[in-house]
C-alpha cells in the first residue's frame, strides 16, 4: 500500500510539474472572437501623435520657464528670478511663426538659444505645437 501511495504522489507531482511548465497557450472548446473589421481598420490606419516629439521637447526645454501649460509667470531658474511671457496669450499670439523660430533658435533677452540643442525641424515642430496645443490655432 505504501508503494501505491508513493506512486500516486509521484504521478500527481509529475502532472503538476508538466502543467506548470507548459506554454501559456490555453485550449478551449469555445470559439475565440475575431477582430471586427472596424477594429482591424482602426489599427491599420492609426497614426502616431504628430506632436509627441514636440511635446517631449517642450517638457525638456521650455516647461521649466514657461510652465506646464505655457502660462509663463515669475519663475526662479538657476537662482535668477525671471518674468517669463505666456505662450498662450498676449504678445505670443501676435508673433509670426518666423519670430518664434528665431527666438527659439537664437534666444532673446533672458531666453537661451536652442540652436545647439534642437534641430531646425524640431524647432519648427515646437512652433506648430505651441500654435495648436497651447494657442488653439
Amino acid at each position: 500500500m505504501n508503494s501505491a501511495k508513493f506512486a500516486a504522489i509521484i504521478l500527481v507531482t509529475g502532472c503538476f510539474a508538466t502543467a506548470c511548465t507548459s506554454s501559456d497557450r490555453v485550449t478551449t472548446n469555445q470559439a475565440q472572437p475575431s477582430a471586427s473589421p472596424a477594429t482591424a481598420t482602426a489599427a491599420a490606419t492609426a497614426t502616431p501623435d504628430p506632436f509627441a516629439k514636440a511635446y517631449e521637447n517642450f517638457q525638456k526645454n521650455c516647461q521649466v520657464c514657461h510652465g506646464e501649460k505655457g502660462q509663463g509667470g515669475t519663475v526662479t531658474v538657476e537662482g535668477r528670478k525671471l518674468k517669463v511671457p505666456s505662450l498662450r496669450d498676449g504678445h505670443a499670439l501676435e508673433h509670426t511663426d518666423e519670430k518664434f523660430v528665431n527666438q527659439i533658435t537664437d534666444g532673446d533677452e533672458e531666453m537661451p538659444a536652442f540652436k545647439d540643442k534642437l534641430s531646425p525641424n524640431e524647432i519648427n515642430d515646437l512652433v506648430r505645437f505651441i500654435r495648436k496645443e497651447l494657442q488653439g490655432k
